[in-house]
C-alpha cells in the first residue's frame, strides 16, 4: 500500500475541518489556498469523502464543506480507502507466473491498512506535530488573503 498526494491531501483536509470550530464550513477556495493545490482537484477528493459520509457540502452564504462524522469514527485508513478505493482489491498476478512477491506485497500493505485503521482523526488530531502544522497552514492562508487584498488596494490606487 503507498499513501499517495491524493490520500495526503484528503487526510490534510480532513484536519483542516476537524480544526473549525463548533464544526463550521470550510470553503474549497480556503482549503486550496491552505493546500496548495487546485479547487477541480479537491473536488473530486470531496466527492469521494462525500459519498464515504465523512463530510457533507453546506450551501448558501457561509457555505463549504464541514464533518459530517465524529473524528473518533473516522480513521485515516478509512479516508485513504474513500479516495482510493481500488487498494480494497488485491492485485493480479504477475505476468511471470505465480509469484511469492505478489503476495509478500500484498500482506504488508494489508498489515499498514490495518495499522492505519486503528489511527482515529481524534488521535491524529491530539499530536503536537500535527496542530503545528495545521496552524502553519492557516497563517500561510490569512498571509496569503492580506497579500491578495493589499495587491487589489495598490491596483485600486
Amino acid at each position: 500500500m503507498k499513501i499517495s498526494s491524493k490520500a495526503r491531501h484528503a487526510i490534510q483536509s480532513m484536519l483542516q475541518l476537524a480544526m473549525q470550530v463548533d464544526n463550521s464550513p470550510l470553503t474549497l477556495s480556503e482549503l486550496t489556498r491552505q493546500q496548495g493545490i487546485s479547487s477541480s482537484y479537491l473536488e473530486q477528493l470531496f466527492a469521494n469523502l462525500r459519498e464515504a459520509g465523512f463530510v457533507e457540502g453546506v450551501r448558501g452564504p457561509g457555505g463549504g464543506y464541514r464533518l459530517s462524522a465524529e473524528l473518533e469514527n473516522i480513521s485515516i485508513g478509512q479516508i485513504i480507502m474513500a479516495v482510493h478505493p481500488s487498494h480494497l482489491k488485491r492485485p493480479p498476478q504477475s505476468g511471470y507466473g505465480i509469484s511469492i512477491y505478489n503476495d509478500m506485497w500484498w500482506d504488508l500493505s494489508e498489515t499498514i491498512q490495518d495499522f492505519l485503521e486503528h489511527i482515529s482523526l481524534a488521535e491524529l488530531m491530539e499530536r503536537e506535530d500535527v496542530q503545528t502544522y495545521i496552524h502553519q497552514q492557516r497563517l500561510f492562508k490569512n498571509t496569503s488573503s492580506k497579500d491578495d487584498e493589499i495587491e487589489k488596494l495598490r491596483k485600486r490606487a
